[in-house]
């Protein structure tokens, strides 16, 4: 057996763990997302105005720009470099 393996087994996993940590923010953003596209339906036809549906898109919009989404990503780019150089 390939002594390179196990480190590189191990490298993904810690990959795989990283897209799960970036897949959760993501998930996050998305049921933000779809909570004010339904909000904004029922004011629509309610024809009221409400400004949670904008605050609910600013949360999503400042996640995105945040410093635990880059270092996400970031982490990431890191362990599957890491991962493909083992």
């Amino acid at each position: 057996m390939d002594r390179e393996t196990p480190k590189q087994a191990f490298a993904t996993r810690e990959a795989h763990e990283a897209v799960l940590e970036l897949k959760k923010l993501v998930d996050d953003a998305t049921k933000t997302i779809h909570a004010a596209e339904l909000e904004s339906f029922h004011v629509a036809i309610k024809r009221e105005e409400d400004s949670s549906i904008r605050k609910s898109l600013q949360d999503v919009v400042d996640l995105l720009k945040s410093p635990n989404f880059d270092a996400a990503v970031s982490t990431l780019r890191d362990k599957l470099q890491t991962a493909l150089s083992v």
